[in-house]
């Protein structure tokens, strides 16, 4: 009974079959050709390369490429390595037509959307420069699975800068690094839902998937009126089960302007009466152009 084996190198994922290692090879990649798995163009493993995955010798490899080359299943160049040749789509493959090019359009000379900072300006070299910096300097075990609230050097350096440039007290302790503020707002809303939380206030105009997200954690979501002075908050008071309030109140979005002092005074009196947290989504707090 021929014997049966599977060998799969580390880019090809070849199942081979048979006694002869060379002939399966030989089959394995016609067959790989022929379904379209390995699409024409694709470069495969050097032979010295495939030949250690697959535990034989390099000549055996060598050669399975060379007769493969011969057949017209693979080409090979020097420079440019062992490619699949171009054949015939596969009967069995559909056939996909090409989309048609879009028209092209202008480009705007200036970008006023909002909630699009100007992405030209990111300091590429001073960032890159800080990378490299970061990771030279890193340990091996940052590379690893570390504290899932994020590594210390850095909840260490947001508390830093908390208290400087934003009069916060914070603990690095109690600062949890997420992915973005929708993913922030995620757990949030899942925790309050655990600590019994029925519903978080927003405000009537604000991003609709903010509230969706609230809505997802199984949050009601009551909308908070808006004036002339913006997000009006007497209404707080009133919510029965509100664990907190979503507020852009430095730079409310989408109608612009800040939330006046006297009604994020009320804001924060509510909190501290009832529990409740103040979540803020400062979405632009950062951008600076004086410098």
């Amino acid at each position: 009974m021929a014997n049966d084996w599977a060998a799969f190198g580390a880019d090809l994922h070849l199942e081979l079959r048979g006694t002869r290692l060379r002939a399966g090879l030989m089959d394995a990649l016609r067959e790989a050709v022929r379904s379209g798995r390995l699409a024409a163009g694709t470069r495969l493993p050097s032979s010295r390369s495939l030949a250690a995955d697959l535990g034989t010798a390099r000549n055996t490899v060598a050669d399975a490429y060379a007769e493969l080359v011969a057949e017209g299943w693979l080409t090979a160049r020097q420079g440019s390595g062992t490619r699949v040749a171009d054949r015939a789509e596969p009967r069995d493959r559909p056939r996909h037509r090409a989309p048609a090019t879009p028209p092209v359009t202008a480009t705007p000379v200036h970008n006023l959307k909002a909630g699009t900072p100007d992405l030209a300006s990111f300091p590429r070299a001073d960032w890159l420069k800080a990378y490299r910096r970061a990771l030279t300097a890193a340990p091996d075990e940052a590379f690893g699975y570390g504290d899932p609230r994020g590594r210390t050097e850095l909840r260490t350096a947001l508390a830093e800068y908390l208290a400087r440039a934003r009069g916060v007290h914070a603990r690095p302790g109690r600062i949890v690094v997420c992915a973005g503020f929708v993913h922030g707002l995620t757990l949030i809303g899942r925790v309050l839902r655990d600590r019994g939380a029925r519903a978080a206030a927003v405000e009537s105009y604000g991003l609709r998937v903010h509230a969706d997200v609230l809505a997802g954690a199984g949050l009601d979501t009551p909308p908070l009126p808006f004036d002339e002075r913006g997000t009006r908050v007497d209404g707080l008071t009133s919510l029965t089960g509100c664990g907190a309030v979503l507020m852009t109140a430095a730079h409310q979005f989408p109608l612009g302007g800040a939330l006046p002092p006297d009604r994020r005074a009320a804001v924060v009196d509510w909190a501290r009466a009832s529990g409740g947290l103040v979540l803020e989504d400062d979405y632009d707090g950062e951008f600076r152009y004086d410098r």
